[in-house]
């Protein structure tokens, strides 16, 4: 097999036209890039260069080999430096991943601020169970995870929790009428719940809550996803609980307002675990976001 050195002096060669030229760019004496580049065109099996007056040109043959060798060498070269590139985030990969949409609102603001900052990291997410993804987070085919709290492995440290609160929400029309009303009131707009239907994970929480304080109901509309409620209530069809936090933006915009200060749900705690054993430079950067 030829060696890697002699395509790299062809290459330097006839970028620059000159042997005295690209023995100053590889520190290399004339004689032995000379030679190197007999070396290769013995290898190959034809003439390389042809000699004119201000220089060198390529052969037909010369031509033919840059074209598929150039690539190649530069390549091979980049791979040289990829422990260094991967340490100066200007390549590399970060994989997370997440057991619920939930984690969208708290990821976002995280990996949005680390795309911009690293744009040639690569990111990619999966959906899973959170003990797929401590089992997956163990094995090093992801780098962080945001899942329930949970007890974990030794090795899986958790780097910070998130809870995540439910509060209800309605348009202008229905803050008018209940943004100081509590859910213990009469007047707690209970026929105008709008609820995901029994399919999504938040649904079992926001019907312990209305049990926890008496209330027995049937939803004014049962919905697929939180799409569709949060369209419905920005529209006055009805309320919602939803995730403060995930429609931040759409009440700073005055599209929807939080009604009944204390009717909040307490749904869960998600946390962020890393895997002490598991060494990625992106994701030692993306941690230190986090915290």
């Amino acid at each position: 097999m030829t060696n890697y050195n002699l395509y790299k002096t062809f290459l330097v060669v006839a970028e620059c036209k000159n042997i005295t030229t690209a023995s100053k760019i590889l520190f290399v004496s004339q004689p032995a890039i000379t030679m190197q580049i007999k070396q290769l065109e013995s290898s190959i099996g034809g003439e390389l260069f042809v000699r004119k007056n201000k220089g060198l040109e390529l052969s037909a043959l010369g031509i033919l080999l840059l074209k598929e060798i150039k690539p190649i060498v530069e390549k091979l070269d980049k791979l040289e430096n990829i422990g260094v590139l991967q340490n100066k985030l200007e390549t590399g990969f970060l994989r997370i991943g997440a057991n619920s949409s939930n984690c969208n609102q708290i990821i976002s603001q995280y990996l949005i601020q680390f795309a911009k900052t690293y744009p040639s990291i690569n990111i990619s997410m999966c959906r899973a169970s959170g003990e797929k993804l401590i089992e997956m987070l163990e094995e090093d085919q992801l780098d962080i995870i945001f899942t329930d709290t949970c007890d974990t492995p030794v090795d899986i440290v958790e780097l910070k929790k998130y809870p995540v609160v439910y509060q209800l929400i309605g348009n202008y029309d229905y803050y008018d009428k209940y943004k100081k009303c509590s859910i213990e009131d009469e007047r707690f707009p209970l026929n105008d719940l709008i609820l995901p239907n029994m399919n999504n994970n938040s649904r079992k929480y926001i019907d312990d809550y209305m049990l926890k304080h008496g209330l027995t109901f049937t939803p004014k509309y049962e919905l697929d996803n939180y799409i569709l409620v949060y369209d419905f209530v920005k529209n006055g069809l009805g309320v919602a609980f939803v995730n403060l936090d995930y429609y931040r933006d759409k009440i700073e915009q005055n599209e929807v307002y939080p009604l009944c200060p204390n009717a909040t749900i307490q749904l869960r705690n998600f946390s962020v675990y890393n895997n002490i054993n598991s060494v990625n430079p992106a994701k030692t950067k993306f941690c230190e976001l986090l915290k």
